[in-house]
C-alpha cells in the first residue's frame, strides 16, 4: 500500500510506517495542496490541533467518503464531521481502553487498560457524531495502576473520547501521537501495541520495529557481581553528579534549580522546575561534597561550598524575630517546612560527623535554635509556620502547645538533624527535643499521620532512629529501628526497591483527585515513589550499619543502591541523563505511576530530595569507613 504521510514536523509515526514495508511519502501541508491524492491508498494526517486549509480538507475527505480510502486524522480542532474545544491539558486524565482483540480493539490490550500520555494536549469533540465508536476514552483522574476495573459503562462516560472511528475508514484522536516515543508516552509495551494497530490499520501490515525510547533504564549487568557493582556505581554516581551539574546556578552561588517537572510536550521536551530551594541547595551540596572527597576533586567542594553559602547566606533569617529560618524557596519566602530545613541542614551535619569539618556547625545551631523554639512539647512541629502570620505571642503559643504534628514526614529529618548536631557537641536540648519527638511518633506507629504512604514513614524514619540509637545506646531505640526495619522488608521487591503501601488507605495524598496525590492507588502495586520513599534509604541503610555494625543493613544499602542503579535514567539528552525519575515500575522496568499530584508527577526530578539524597547514599560507606 502507498502511504501519504501529511504532516509539517518531524515524527516517530513515520519511522512506524515505513517499518510496515508499505511505500511511504510525506508532504507538508502546503505541499499536500497540489498533490494528486488519487495516486494513495491511505493517508495520515497530523494536525497538531489546527484544521487543514478548506481546499485540502474537501479532497482528503472525499477520499475516505467517497474513495473509501483509510484516512487517520490526529488531533484536529474540526475534520470530518467532528468539530473540537481545546487544546485542554490532560495532566489529569488517562486513556483507557475499551473493547478487547475480539470485540475489534487493540490486540493485545485488555479492556480498562491504561495508557498514559505524560501529561499531553487533547481537543474534546463537542459531540458524539452518528457512527463514533471510542475505543479509547479520557477519564479523569481514574484511580488505578496499569488496568482500571470498571464496567464499560462507567469507562464511557468517565470523560470524552481519545480515539474513535467513524465508519470503516476514519480514524481520529483528539491527542498528538506523533511523537509517542519522544514524548516518553507510557507503558511503552502498551503504547507500541497501540501504535502497531493504527499504522496496521493505515497500511495492511505491522511494523517491524520502532523508533528507541529516549530514556532507557537498566544497567545490563549482574550487580550481585561484586565487580559489576562497583563499577555500575561509580558510573552511576558520575552520571548522577554530571546531571546536578545541569542545574546550578552560578555554579551554586545562586543555589540549584528544583530540577524537571513531570509534563512532556508532544515534541518531547519535558518542562524544567526552575525554583531555587533551600532543601535541594543544601542536599546538592552535601552530594557536592561526597563527591569531591570520595573523587578528590577540589573543583566539586568549592560547589559544595557555593551552594552552603547560598543556604546560609541569602536563604537564612539574621536577626530579629525570626533569626534563624531557613526559608523555603525563592518565592516561598517567608514559609518555614522544618523537613525541609532540615535536609538542607543535614549534610553540614554528616561533614560534622564523618568529615570533622566543623566551619558552618554554628549557623547550623542557629537554624535548630528557631526550630525547637517553634516545636511542641510533644516534640514535634505543626506542618509549617509562615513568618508573616507569626508574632512573638503566637510563637510562644506554638512552643506551649501540648501537640505538634506526629508525621514522619514532616518531623523525622527534623529529628534526624537534632541528634545529629547533639553528636556533633550541640545542646542537650536537641537531644531532649529529637528524642521525645521520635518517641512520640513511634507510640503511635504504625498510625502514624501519613503524607504519602505508610511506605514513606517507614523510609524517613531509618536515618532518625539509628541515630537515637547512637546518640543514647538504649535498647529500646535500637528494637524501634529493627521493628521499622523488619516492616519495610514486607515490602520488598525482587529489584530491591521497596513498594508503596498503605494500609488503610490513611495518608492525607492517598488516592486523591487534585492537589499533591500518592502514585499508589491499590496496595500491591509494583511502584516505588523516589521522591517521598526509597530515596531516603540509601542514607538511612549505611547510617544503620554504621551505628550497629549489624551487615544485615550493609546488605539492605547494597540491595536498596543495586535498585537505585538500574531505575537511573540513561539518555543521550543531558536535561535527564543520569536523573531518578520519581515512580518507577520495577516489573515494567520504567518510570511509569499514577499521574495525578498537581505539582510533582511520576515523572518529575528533584535536584535535592530525589537526586542528591540518592548520590549521598551511593557514596556515603565509603567516607564512613
Amino acid at each position: 500500500m502507498n502511504c501519504l504521510l501529511i504532516n509539517d514536523r518531524s515524527s516517530d509515526f513515520a519511522a512506524v510506517l515505513e517499518a510496515c514495508g508499505a511505500g511511504l511519502t510525506r508532504m507538508t501541508f502546503d505541499e499536500a495542496l497540489g498533490a494528486d491524492l488519487s495516486r494513495f491508498d491511505a493517508f495520515c494526517v497530523f494536525f497538531g490541533g489546527g484544521v487543514a486549509d478548506p481546499r485540502l480538507r474537501v479532497r482528503l475527505e472525499e477520499q475516505y467518503e467517497t474513495a473509501g480510502k483509510h484516512v487517520f486524522a490526529e488531533a484536529a480542532e474540526s475534520f470530518g464531521p467532528v468539530y473540537c474545544a481545546g487544546p485542554a491539558d490532560t495532566t489529569t486524565r488517562r486513556l483507557v481502553n475499551l473493547y478487547s482483540e475480539t470485540e475489534g480493539g487493540v490486540p493485545g490490550l485488555a479492556v480498562g487498560e491504561l495508557l498514559d500520555d505524560c501529561a499531553n494536549r487533547m481537543l474534546r469533540p463537542w459531540q458524539n457524531v452518528p457512527g463514533m465508536r471510542p475505543l479509547l476514552m479520557y477519564g479523569d483522574h481514574i484511580v488505578a495502576h496499569r488496568v482500571w476495573n470498571a464496567d464499560r459503562e462507567t469507562m464511557m462516560k468517565s470523560g470524552e473520547p481519545g480515539l474513535w472511528t467513524i465508519g470503516d475508514n476514519l480514524m481520529m484522536s483528539s491527542f498528538e501521537l506523533h511523537n509517542f516515543a519522544r514524548a516518553r508516552f507510557v507503558p511503552t509495551a502498551a503504547w507500541r501495541r497501540l501504535i502497531a494497530f493504527i499504522a496496521e490499520w493505515l497500511t495492511g501490515s505491522r511494523p517491524a520495529t520502532f523508533p528507541a525510547p529516549p530514556v532507557r533504564f537498566g544497567t545490563n549487568a549482574d550487580l550481585s557481581d561484586d565487580a559489576a557493582f562497583e563499577r555500575c556505581r561509580r558510573e552511576g554516581i558520575e552520571r548522577g553528579v554530571k546531571w546536578l551539574r545541569r542545574y546550578l546556578v552560578d555554579e551554586g552561588r545562586g543555589g540549584i534549580r528544583e530540577g524537571l517537572r513531570h509534563n512532556i510536550s508532544p515534541e518531547g521536551v519535558q518542562t524544567p522546575a526552575n525554583a531555587i530551594r533551600t532543601d535541594c541547595t543544601g542536599e546538592a551540596a552535601g552530594a557536592f561534597r561526597f563527591y569531591a572527597e570520595w573523587n578528590h576533586t577540589p573543583e566539586d567542594a568549592q560547589v559544595a561550598d557555593n551552594l552552603r553559602s547560598m543556604v546560609f547566606g541569602p536563604m537564612m533569617v539574621r536577626g530579629g524575630l525570626f533569626d534563624g529560618m531557613l526559608r523555603w524557596t525563592d518565592s516561598g519566602w517567608g514559609v518555614c517546612y522544618q523537613d525541609d530545613a532540615a535536609r538542607a541542614l543535614l549534610p553540614t551535619l554528616y561533614e560534622c560527623l564523618y568529615l570533622n569539618k566543623r566551619d558552618r556547625f554554628p549557623d547550623v545551631c542557629r537554624a535548630l535554635d528557631f526550630l525547637v523554639r517553634t516545636t511542641a512539647a510533644d516534640g514535634c512541629r505543626n506542618p509549617r509556620t509562615d513568618a508573616p502570620f507569626l508574632d512573638e505571642e503566637k510563637i510562644r503559643a506554638l512552643a506551649a502547645a501540648e501537640h505538634g504534628y506526629p508525621s514522619a514526614h514532616y518531623n523525622a529529618f527534623y529529628h534526624a538533624a537534632l541528634l545529629a548536631a547533639y553528636l556533633c557537641g550541640g545542646s542537650e536540648r536537641y537531644l531532649a527535643v529529637g528524642r521525645r519527638g521520635l518517641e512520640t511518633i513511634m507510640a503511635l506507629y504504625p498510625d502514624t499521620r501519613r503524607e504519602q504512604s505508610e511506605t514513606e514513614e517507614l523510609c524517613r524514619l531509618i536515618l532518625p532512629l539509628a541515630l537515637l540509637y547512637r546518640a543514647t545506646g538504649e535498647e529500646r531505640h535500637r528494637e524501634m529501628l529493627y521493628r521499622v526495619t523488619d516492616d519495610l522488608a514486607r515490602h520488598r521487591h525482587p529489584s530491591g526497591a521497596i513498594l508503596e503501601w498503605d494500609t488503610g488507605y490513611k495518608a492525607s495524598c492517598a488516592r486523591t483527585a487534585s492537589g499533591e496525590c500518592s502514585v499508589l492507588t491499590e496496595n500491591g502495586d509494583p511502584v516505588a515513589d523516589l521522591l517521598y520513599s526509597v530515596n531516603w534509604l540509601p542514607v538511612g541503610f549505611a547510617t544503620a550499619y554504621n551505628v550497629t555494625g549489624d551487615p544485615r543493613f550493609h546488605a539492605l544499602w547494597r540491595d536498596v543502591s543495586a535498585f537505585c542503579l538500574n531505575a537511573q535514567a540513561r539518555s543521550d539528552d543531558p536535561k535527564t541523563d543520569g536523573c531518578w525519575f520519581r515512580a518507577f515500575d520495577p516489573e515494567l522496568n520504567e518510570a511509569y505511576g499514577c499521574p495525578h499530584d498537581a505539582g510533582w508527577g511520576p515523572l518529575c526530578s528533584e535536584s535535592g530530595w530525589t537526586d542528591a539524597e540518592i548520590l549521598m547514599g551511593l557514596m556515603l560507606p565509603d567516607l564512613l569507613k
